[in-house]
């Protein structure tokens, strides 16, 4: 009996956890990025890649993990494509920085002889700066950092 309460107990808890509000910061619109990198270069083209993100406790850790993996290749491919072209700067910026992060150093990290030489401006959080920065430079892929307008 006690265990059945003890079982009942956590996964109210549980749920209760995960049903928080999402701390996404959603208010950041893709206009306002394209807007503030134009901005500062005018004469530019430039292409965004949005990257969204499943809402939830665990979704957002689970899909850094199949980016991570090769599982989730979509936006790896978009980004990987538009730097091949090397016509414009590719914008890279979404919802969660942790899979933004992860997206972008997949693609630099796939056919680094194809995106030798072009551009990125990486728009979010700080935090995989120094890791992106590496990677960009092993791929010969010169990379800007811009925080989140407004």
């Amino acid at each position: 009996m006690k265990s059945t309460l003890f079982i009942i107990t956590f996964s109210a808890l549980f749920l209760a956890a995960c049903a928080t509000p999402d701390k996404h910061n959603t208010s950041i619109q893709p206009q306002r990025i394209i807007e503030a990198v134009n901005s500062k270069y005018p004469a530019e083209r430039i292409n965004l890649i949005y990257i969204g993100s499943p809402e939830g406790c665990l979704a957002p850790k689970l899909a850094v993990k199949e980016v991570e993996k090769g599982i989730d290749a979509g936006k790896v491919t978009a980004i990987e494509a538009a730097l091949m072209i090397k016509t414009s700067t590719v914008i890279i910026s979404g919802v969660n920085d942790a899979l933004n992060a992860a997206t972008l150093s997949k693609a630099l990290t796939n056919n680094k002889q194809k995106i030798a030489g072009a551009k990125v401006i990486y728009v979010g959080g700080n935090k995989s700066h120094n890791s992106l920065s590496q990677l960009a430079s092993e791929a010969n892929v010169s990379i800007e950092f811009m925080e989140l307008p407004g």
